[in-house]
């Protein structure tokens, strides 16, 4: 029986939101294509269907995942969230322990530079805009990377260290270098 249209834009949604949570919690290396079809539903003889490659996964993913981000930052400075409140989200407990539902710039920037090229090209997209929605909130654009620089890097410290109190304490020196950097 063929799929229809909708089925298939469904099924490839699904394989998208699959793949980005399994890549932010495992890495690259990690991801085994047959993993992210059984985690999709589907069997591992449909994926190229879908894509050419692992690396045409992980591209495509990563430019899934970024829109939803996007949208979701244009949904915050619309509503008028400061730079503040903004990091109190992102810099939490919650989205240190789960990488998987959370962003994947901390999990996956140390990685991405040893990508192939279609994938580094959707990572630099993404961060591309990510950060024109992000330049609003922080006041400019050299504001944007700057503060952007820093919840990244905060937050992949928080999930590095073995010592929770540590850990804790970066999130909450992040936290305070963003409300202090709030235009």
């Amino acid at each position: 029986m063929r799929s229809t249209k909708e089925q298939v834009e469904k099924n490839r949604t699904t394989l998208l939101n699959a793949a980005g949570a399994e890549f932010r919690r495992l890495g690259f290396e990690g991801v085994r294509v047959a993993d992210v079809m059984q985690e999709a539903g589907l069997t591992h003889g449909g994926f190229y269907a879908y894509f050419d490659s692992k690396e045409d996964m992980a591209a495509q993913a990563f430019t899934h995942h970024f829109g939803v981000l996007a949208e979701r930052l244009r949904a915050r400075v619309e509503r008028g969230e400061s730079l503040g409140e903004y990091a109190d989200h992102y810099l939490s407990v919650s989205n240190r322990d789960h990488p998987d539902r959370s962003c994947l710039f901390p999990s996956l920037s140390g990685e991405v530079a040893r990508q192939a090229t279609p994938v580094r090209h959707a990572y630099t997209e993404g961060l591309e805009a990510y950060l024109a929605e992000f330049t609003a909130m922080a006041g400019g654009r050299e504001e944007a990377i700057r503060a952007f620089a820093t919840l990244v890097g905060t937050m992949a410290l928080a999930r590095a260290v073995d010592d929770d109190a540590l850990s804790h304490e970066i999130l909450e020196a992040g936290r305070a270098a963003l409300r202090a950097a709030e235009p």
